[in-house]
């Protein structure tokens, strides 16, 4: 998530003044995805579907797989660099432990059109759980950028909570992270139209079984705004785990897998 090496920029166009230019900078700054559209299978993914839902005006590509027996389905949103097959990987571990998968590529990113934006994230986000929510088994999985989604979608859809929620490096807001980066900058990055204030959402969204990964090494998100994240969230039934030594995009490690499975294999008792 690469936002904040850039995102100094955004403010100083803002503070010109130009509002136009200021939009355009924002989203490249913070929605930097890869728009290239690649097959599942010619990533070793026979088993994944990829097909287009139709949101609002747009399109987006979805990536699906069914559930085994007595599995649960992980609807996943992933973050802001890359597309859908950069995360081959560990759709393939899912699939492997006989998990579901609803991977939705965001507007801009995996072939999918339209323009990014937080209201559009979180409205396309909206439409295509609406359309697997009769899944009682549903885990919502969001990595960076997505934790971000996942608040915002957690904060919407009550009655229809999943199951349980993970987040992977989550961040309390796009203005705090310019704070964090660029002191005196956070003031400005309010002004800017994708703020993403997780934090305020997590305080009603995040009711419902709850699992935080973050790095205690991570430069781009710092772990100090995943635990605000994590005790904010209202939920009893939470647990934090601080990948020691990890950064931001290295979290998947010998250790932290079991403890995932686990959360995950529970999460379809509910």
């Amino acid at each position: 998530m690469r936002i904040v090496f850039r995102l100094i920029l955004v403010l100083g166009i803002l503070v010109l003044g130009t509002v136009a230019l200021g939009n355009m900078a924002e989203r490249w700054i913070i929605y930097p995805f890869d728009s290239t559209e690649v097959s599942p299978t010619s990533l070793g993914l026979p088993e994944v579907r990829a097909h287009r839902q139709s949101v609002g005006a747009s399109e987006v590509v979805i990536w699906t797989t069914k559930a085994a027996e007595n599995k649960p389905t992980l609807f996943y949103l992933h973050g802001n660099a890359g597309n859908l097959a950069s995360r081959s990987g560990r759709f393939k571990r899912f699939i492997d432990r006989g998990y579901g998968l609803v991977a939705m590529g965001y507007r801009g990113s995996s072939g999918s059109d339209g323009t990014p934006s937080e209201k559009a994230l979180i409205s396309d986000a909206i439409e295509v759980y609406d359309a697997i929510a009769e899944n009682t088994a549903l885990v919502i999985y969001g990595e960076s950028l997505g934790t971000a989604v996942s608040i915002a979608l957690a904060d919407r859809i009550a009655p229809r909570k999943p199951a349980a929620i993970i987040l992977e490096a989550p961040f309390t807001s796009i203005p705090d992270l310019a704070e964090f980066h660029y002191p005196g900058t956070g003031a400005m990055a309010e002004k800017i139209s994708n703020t993403w204030h997780s934090l305020e959402r997590a305080e009603t969204a995040l009711d419902v079984r709850l699992l935080i990964l973050h790095g205690t090494n991570d430069t781009l998100i710092p772990i100090e705004q995943g635990r605000q994240i994590f005790s904010a969230a209202p939920t009893s039934n939470k647990d934090f785990f601080a990948v020691k030594g990890a950064g931001h995009s290295d979290l998947w490690r010998s250790d932290t897998l079991p403890r995932l499975w686990r959360f995950i294999d529970q999460s379809a008792l509910r």
